[in-house]
């Protein structure tokens, strides 16, 4: 389906403004959003910090988003990787 006609059928089921169901799920999907880039995850974070942060979403009816310490250092290790290697492209030139 169309997310406009999700929309309009979501705003028919629960009887309110096409408008309004539009503005709560935008504004549920924003908050996730800004859930996550509020963490600190481009510093260089020990294990127990980590685990501190809850990096962790949990959304009803589709699951759990989330990441592990493990693949945060592997992430953090290949965006190293890939800024070294711009900065070498960038000095050859």
């Amino acid at each position: 389906m169309m997310y406009e006609r999700v929309i309009a059928k979501v705003a028919d089921t629960v009887g309110l403004d096409k408008d309004l169901v539009n503005k709560v799920y935008r504004a549920y999907w924003k908050a996730v959003k800004e859930h996550i880039e509020e963490l600190p995850l481009k510093e260089d974070l020990s294990e127990e910090d980590f685990n501190k942060l809850r990096p962790n979403v949990n959304i009803p009816s589709l699951g759990k988003l989330y990441v592990t310490y493990d693949r945060y250092k592997r992430i953090k290790k290949q965006n190293l990787i890939i800024n070294e290697f711009k900065e070498k492209k960038n000095a050859a030139h």
